[in-house]
């Protein structure tokens, strides 16, 4: 009887490996038609996200004019720019509640009102001051969490879930995009501006008051999303989890920061984002000791924009076709670390292409494993809801962005000391080897692997890490980042120390109102 059992199990865990499918409760994945809809809806996200990135840099490329016109400091002009992003991590965990709540759709929604309003607010710079634009830029970085924060649940709403990767890929293509536009429109309505030519500033408010017009044009054109945007269709790719709504924020948070392996892959997420963008901040500084031109400075600001925006198209690509993700991620943490530390040799070469090239390859290297990284934490925290991770990621970038712009500017100093950039790139690399360092301890298996399941309430185990105790000759392979909540029965020993003839896994599933997963142990009991 023990034998005919054994081989009852070993034909079961044969036909789970055989299978090509992965199925939430009865239905597979390859079943389920996707709805064309969804290429609207993404089209429509990436408009909302691109549209709230133009208010961005407003004042930056005009600070100068701006604190004439309106007679302000360049302090105050500056924080135009910096309240729109200090929203971001201040309210990431509120958006993240709030799309575990209501669902995605409403939440972007929330931020695409907020963004109109902001642009709207602003037209009355000329009337009631300065001010009304920073209440604006509040408003439009308020939006801004509730947008980007959504982008995996919108993912995994409406696609197949190997798809994600591609979509963060994109999404963080058309972010960097937008605060590229972002740049370009205030020189281009000042363009030809000259403030001794402006005794009185009529021109200055002028062209002011067409800026923000303009602005305001731009985010009526994601009103569509207000009517057009719905959180799931009306068959999902995967069954929803709704395990985690009972969960407070703090609890949540509390979990997610204990996951060890989500930790390690924060800690070079944001401190390589954060620096990247650091220093492209304080480029001028960095520059001044060696008597570069102004639009020298410029170009090595403008390169690795492009680099990153070519590299970040191209790269996650191949890592999602061929399941390469921890040594994709490794591999680009060290070339990066390697450039930043060649980065000074760069700058006191006094040769331009030297500096563009050192530049680009650092945001070639750190801006493609952004949406790996952004995938491979989604997966890891499950069943908590996928937006969660997003927004943490997002949170520690701009923290350190924030801490690393004041710690590298005191560094550096104004008096253009040739030592002082030195002990800024030592600094910055130490920082980056502190990351690099993180993502040697990651204990993550890059491979998807094929399985047939069924919906099981058991244990929760994160589906992406790896125990001592498994035995690839005698398991059947885990199907990384199912997204579903799934168990399968084997009697020669525990993947993960579960029990011994159960093994539960739990996917990152967007948590949608309006549809409970069915409870089977309640179904089961009732029968």
């Amino acid at each position: 009887m023990i034998n005919h059992q054994s081989e009852s199990d070993q034909g079961k865990t044969k036909s789970i490996s055989d299978h090509s499918l992965v199925k939430s409760h009865t239905q597979s994945i390859k079943d389920i038609d996707l709805s064309v809809y969804r290429w609207a809806i993404l089209l429509l996200y990436y408009l909302v996200v691109l549209v709230n990135g133009v208010p961005y840099e407003i004042c930056v490329p005009i600070s100068s004019f701006t604190a004439h016109i309106y007679n302000v400091t360049l302090a105050l002009v500056a924080t135009a720019s910096t309240v729109f992003m200090v929203m971001h991590p201040i309210l990431s965990f509120v958006a993240a509640q709030t799309i575990s709540n209501y669902g995605w759709a409403s939440a972007t929604n929330l931020g695409v009102i907020l963004t109109i309003a902001g642009c709207a607010i602003k037209l009355l710079i000329n009337q009631a001051g300065f001010l009304v634009l920073l209440i604006g830029q509040v408003l439009c970085g308020i939006g801004r969490p509730f947008i980007l924060n959504s982008q995996a649940s919108m993912a995994m709403s409406w696609f197949h879930p190997k798809t994600r990767i591609m979509i963060i890929t994109l999404l963080n293509v058309v972010n960097t995009l937008s605060l590229v536009i972002s740049a370009q429109l205030p020189g281009i309505i000042f363009k030809g501006y000259n403030l001794y030519d402006d005794p009185d500033y009529e021109d200055g408010r002028s062209r002011m008051q067409s800026l923000c017009l303009l602005e305001f044009y731009i985010s009526l054109a994601i009103v569509p999303s207000l009517l057009m945007l719905r959180s799931r269709p009306k068959e999902v790719p995967v069954k929803i989890n709704k395990i985690e709504r009972k969960g407070g924020m703090l609890k949540i948070m509390l979990r997610l920061f204990k996951n060890r392996n989500f930790v390690l892959l924060f800690i070079p997420f944001s401190l390589y984002f954060g620096i990247l963008k650091a220093y492209l901040v304080i480029m001028e500084l960095l520059m001044a000791p060696y008597n570069y031109k102004t639009d020298q400075v410029a170009g090595v600001v403008s390169f690795p924009l492009i680099g990153g925006l070519i590299a970040q198209g191209a790269f996650p690509y191949f890592v999602n076709k061929y399941q390469i993700q921890k040594p994709f991620v490794r591999l680009f943490l060290l070339s990066s670390t390697l450039a930043m530390g060649s980065l000074y040799f760069a700058l006191q070469s006094n040769n331009v292409i030297y500096i563009y090239i050192v530049i680009t390859l650092l945001a070639m290297c750190v801006m493609p494993i952004l949406p790996v990284i952004m995938d491979m934490g989604c997966d890891l925290i499950s069943p908590i809801e996928p937006s969660f991770a997003v927004g943490a990621f997002y949170m520690g970038s701009m923290l350190f962005f924030v801490a690393f712009t004041y710690i590298l500017t005191f560094i550096t100093g104004k008096n253009k000391e040739d030592t002082r950039v030195l002990y800024t790139n030592i600094f910055s690399t130490i920082v980056l080897i502190i990351g690099l360092l993180c993502s040697l301890f990651l204990r993550i298996d890059n491979q998807y692997y094929a399985l047939d399941v069924e919906q099981d309430k058991s244990s929760l185990v994160h589906p992406l890490e790896k125990n001592e105790s498994i035995l690839k000759d005698n398991c059947p392979f885990i199907y990384r980042g199912t997204q579903s909540k799934m168990s399968i029965q084997h009697q020669k020993g525990s993947m993960f120390s579960c029990s011994h003839y159960n093994i539960s896994i739990v996917g990152d599933v967007p948590l949608i109102p309006g549809e409970e997963a069915e409870d089977l142990l309640d179904s089961e009991q009732q029968q």
